[in-house]
């Protein structure tokens, strides 16, 4: 009968004992719980205020202090996205690439259905020459959101660098679409039906992007497409007109100066277009249509030789 009490008083003991051990364990795992709990926030707090100093550092300017304060943001909480987005660009406008590409394609696995991201790791790749990696960011950010027209701008570029203009040109309208007044775009789609040997929808395109512009404000790029184009359509003076435009919007370019001087000869101005001829050739003494054109304006009766060499 003891010996059944003691077996009894034992087992009693063992069970309290278990309780108060699994009692303690549990508060244990509760504090170490506990710990996590508080550190998470710390390390996400110290991560978002170093991510605020690095972005500012980088509207700056300061790209070196920006990628420093980024990296330490990234270490400090690796599950940021948007440190590592950020990370990235300051990356980007610091001139390394190759890592800015690592961490905006990181950025873009941990939040694969953010499409912005998608879009921008895309623009690095294509950038860097990784044409197939950008037409696939553009093909997931696609299907995330098809109104997105940087989607499809991305992808109509990526394809323009396949030198498939066609294919390009139709996800450059679709660009269009959703972002009608996007001036890149704008610009592909008119240089692309310029070389695909479409000058007036040419003319129409640019003709939309220059009106979103104050006089004097153009892009040289655009009033050089223009001549271009209306000396395609045999508007030389028109041609002559924008081209010389263009020269005003930028820094000289001789083969701009001998586009001009074509469409100042084409208008029945072989002066004018002597004296632009040699403009281009101060420029760049070698270029090999300057000379050629020069020697060909000289033989051109009516032209004066004294004022084409003063």
């Amino acid at each position: 009968m003891k010996s059944d009490l003691d077996c009894e008083r034992m087992t009693r003991t063992d069970l309290t004992l278990s309780i108060i051990l699994a009692s303690v364990l549990a508060t244990a795992g509760g504090c170490a719980s506990l710990r996590k709990y508080k550190e998470a926030p710390e390390a996400l707090a110290t991560c978002r205020t170093l991510s605020r100093e690095g972005v500012a550092a980088m509207e700056r300017g300061d790209c070196g202090a920006a990628c420093d304060l980024l990296n330490n943001a990234v270490r400090t909480n690796p599950a940021d996205v948007d440190a590592r987005r950020q990370l990235a660009e300051a990356l980007w406008r610091q001139g390394n690439h190759a890592a800015a590409v690592n961490m905006i394609e990181s950025a873009a696995r941990m939040d694969a259905e953010h499409a912005p991201t998608q879009i921008r790791a895309g623009e690095m790749l294509l950038h860097t020459g990784a044409v197939d990696e950008a037409i696939a960011r553009a093909d997931a950010a696609i299907a995330i959101d098809r109104s997105l027209g940087g989607a499809w701008a991305l992808r109509g570029a990526a394809y323009r660098r396949h030198s498939q203009p066609e294919r390009a040109l139709a996800d450059f309208h679709q660009a269009l679409r959703y972002s009608p007044h996007d001036v890149p775009t704008l610009l592909a789609v008119a240089e692309l039906q310029y070389q695909l040997g479409r000058p007036q929808r040419c003319l129409a395109t640019v003709h939309h992007l220059l009106d979103s512009y104050g006089p004097g404000d153009e892009p040289q790029r655009a009033l050089w497409l223009e001549g271009l184009a209306y000396a395609a359509v045999d508007r030389p003076a028109d041609a002559a007109a924008s081209l010389y435009a263009a020269t005003a919007r930028g820094p000289a370019n001789a083969d701009l100066l001998v586009q001009l001087a074509k469409a100042e000869a084409a208008a029945g101005k072989p002066v004018a277009a002597a004296s632009t001829v040699r403009r281009a050739l101060e420029i760049d003494a070698n270029h090999p249509e300057c000379r050629l054109l020069l020697a060909e304006l000289v033989d051109r009766p009516g032209t004066s030789d004294g004022v084409i060499r003063r």
